[in-house]
């Protein structure tokens, strides 16, 4: 019966599985690909990626004022009740006359 090392090749494979024999075994090709991923760390993001972290954080904003004040919880009480009644209460009454706007509108006829 075969050991486990003589199965899987020497002890360089166990430890390293994707090792392939000579591809990566040049210092210089290592030496090579770190400079290029330091290189790169050290740049700040491009333009592109600033804008779509813009972009990011804009939907997130949205999609968390979406689901505080307009998701439906259903009928029960919830953490967001009081919040949703006080929005929806300012909300109405910028859109609405009060007796006193009303009442001013009418005299001058510009609502029946």
């Amino acid at each position: 019966m075969k050991s486990e090392h003589s199965m899987h090749g020497d002890s360089d494979s166990i430890s390293r599985p994707l090792h392939r024999r000579g591809l990566y075994d040049d210092p210089r090709l290592e030496d090579k690909f770190r400079r290029r991923v330091e290189m790169f760390a050290d740049r700040p993001p491009s333009k592109f990626s600033r804008k779509l972290q813009a972009a990011n954080y804009t939907m997130m904003f949205g999609v968390g004022i979406y689901m505080l004040l307009y998701l439906d919880y259903g009928p029960r009480r919830n953490c967001f009740t009081s919040l949703r009644e006080w929005y929806f209460g300012k909300v109405d009454r910028l859109w609405t006359l009060s007796k006193d706007e009303e009442k001013d509108l009418r005299e001058q006829g510009r609502i029946k």
